[in-house]
């Protein structure tokens, strides 16, 4: 079982003086003491006390500072012995020392004082807690105090200093680089969550006065942009839906707002939500599909980012995908919205890879990740770097293709029945081509096919980017297995529904999948 509380406080050669410690908002008539340390135990009553010195110090002090202890009734403290630092193993030495105090604690929370930290002491204490906090197993609570006695006041009253927010904005800069450099954005999320959590108590307490915090917005907005961006989806990312603005849009806004906050607070942090604005900024659009040149232009700063991010896969796909919006109108571009047609995005597509040799390209690198190099001859991992380079470079320089008019095609309309070809032409049907079986080879891109397909010959249909309308019935099992007239296709609740089948080839060897894969056969 946990204690509650280990004091670990630093002791130095110097010739202490008496003063009255105050904590501010703790204990404010104070401990008068020459002793931090001892004040801080009276104030505190921790389980266990701590103090790291030379052996110098501890023959100086320890005799004075176990009668306070003791005289006080409270239990002795123990002295943890630290080296001079006069070289670097010295200074490893007293790192490992303070590393175990803090790490191997066994208490919900940690009082770090370094009032009286002997030369590096101090400085060692504050990287060790970061370092703890990054790589240890210790979850307690760790604040770190000061007791500043040139700050004291006209009745002798040193107050202690909490400096744990220092400590705090360590953490946060290790986090921020975190998601700088990878993308990841829990590190920040989680830590800056509970603290706009309490900064928006404290303003619902002062009667909601003044501008409301904003940080826990921020917090939301940053990991909802991770979310987004380690799952590669790139609607989220970079289309706002709903009167909802995209993931990116969200970031930058929330990062600019909360800048006021954060420069009271904690003046470095807000000078580095400047390169969260820089990450995201290239991602906001002025348009709602991914068509076009602005679309371009986002995909490719999405590209761009996977890329300098090192997630290479990632970059593969953002390239691929933005090449395919190139040939695409705004309906084959809308990832994520119910209006998104996947048969004009699958034109799209055949389009790209009946004109352009790009494809081939693209497909091979980003599937030789994708399969982990399980290849005869698989790409160095130089080479994968220095190709999506040069591929994302063209790609910026590439005009989209102009939109096209679509033809509206031929309808066919498949059906051996009577009744079906009956209650078609009471519905007003109007067809080009009536037939009771398809070629599917003759249907070509903009083709309209209605009728009651099997599934592979459906599947072939939207493979050559036609629509296929299903003749669906609601159909008893006395009606089965005989013709049906058009009155009963009528009672039997016939319609036409239109269904996308997608033919998943499944085939051994990776180089046959991804063969399949070029030619459009295999789902994504």
């Amino acid at each position: 079982m946990k204690q509650d509380t280990r004091l670990i406080s630093f002791l130095g050669t110097g010739d202490y003086q008496l003063t009255r410690y105050c904590w501010p908002g703790l204990d404010e008539e104070g401990v008068t003491t020459p002793h931090v340390a001892f004040a801080l135990a009276r104030m505190l009553q921790p389980d266990e006390v701590f103090i790291v010195c030379t052996r110098a110090a501890e023959e100086r002090h320890a005799a004075q500072i176990r009668e306070e202890f003791a005289r006080a009734g409270l239990g002795a403290p123990r002295f943890a012995g630290l080296h001079e630092g006069k070289t670097p193993a010295e200074l490893w030495e007293n790192f490992s020392c303070l590393k175990a105090l803090i790490d191997q604690a066994d208490a919900q929370r940690i009082i770090l004082d370094i009032t009286h930290g002997y030369r590096s002491q101090p400085f060692f204490a504050g990287a060790i807690v970061s370092f703890v906090r990054a790589i240890g197993k210790n979850d307690a609570e760790t604040r770190v105090v000061y007791g500043a006695f040139d700050a004291r006041t006209a009745d002798n009253c040193t107050p202690i200093w909490d400096l744990t927010p220092f400590t705090d904005l360590v953490d946060w800069t290790h986090a921020i680089r975190q998601f700088l450099d990878t993308g990841d954005a829990r590190a920040i999320a989680q830590r800056a969550e509970p603290i706009g959590r309490n900064l928006s108590q404290q303003w619902a307490r002062a009667g909601k006065e003044g501008e409301q915090p904003r940080l826990r917005q921020f917090s939301k907005a940053l990991a909802d942009f991770s979310d987004a961006l380690v799952t590669v989806r790139a609607g989220e990312l970079l289309l706002g839906k709903d009167r909802m603005p995209s993931a990116s849009k969200r970031l930058a806004d929330a990062a600019a707002a909360v800048r006021g906050e954060l420069t009271v607070a904690a003046p470095p942090l807000a000078e580095v939500l400047a390169e969260i604005e820089a990450m995201v900024r290239p991602l906001v659009l002025e348009q709602d599909h991914l068509a076009g040149a602005e679309g371009k232009r986002g995909m490719a700063a999405l590209a761009g980012l996977y890329w300098r991010l090192g997630r290479y896969a990632e970059a593969g796909i953002a390239l691929r995908e933005g090449w395919v919006n190139l040939y695409a109108n705004r309906e084959a571009t809308r990832a994520g919205f119910e209006d998104y047609d996947r048969g004009l995005r699958e034109r799209a597509e055949r389009t790209w890879t009946g004109e352009s040799q790009q494809h081939r390209a693209i497909a091979g690198v980003r599937d030789d990740i994708e399969h982990g190099g399980f290849r005869k001859r698989p790409l160095p991992a130089r080479a994968i770097r220095e190709q999506l380079e040069r591929f994302i470079a063209e790609f910026e320089q590439t005009e989209p293709v102009a939109a096209r008019p679509v033809s509206p095609g031929t309808t066919w309309f498949v059906s051996r029945h009577p009744g079906a070809v009956e209650w078609a032409a009471r519905r007003g049907l109007i067809v080009d081509r009536q037939i009771a079986h398809l070629e599917v080879g003759e249907v070509k891109p903009g083709d309209t096919v209605i009728g009651t397909l099997p599934v592979n010959l459906a599947a072939e249909v939207c493979w050559r980017g036609a629509r296929y309308l299903n003749l669906s019935l609601d159909l008893p099992e006395s009606a089965r297995g005989r013709e049906l007239t058009a009155d009963e296709l009528e009672r039997f609740g016939a319609r036409l529904e239109p269904f996308f089948v997608e033919h998943e080839l499944c085939v051994s060897g990776s180089d046959q999948l991804v063969d399949a894969a070029d030619n459009g056969r295999v789902g994504e």
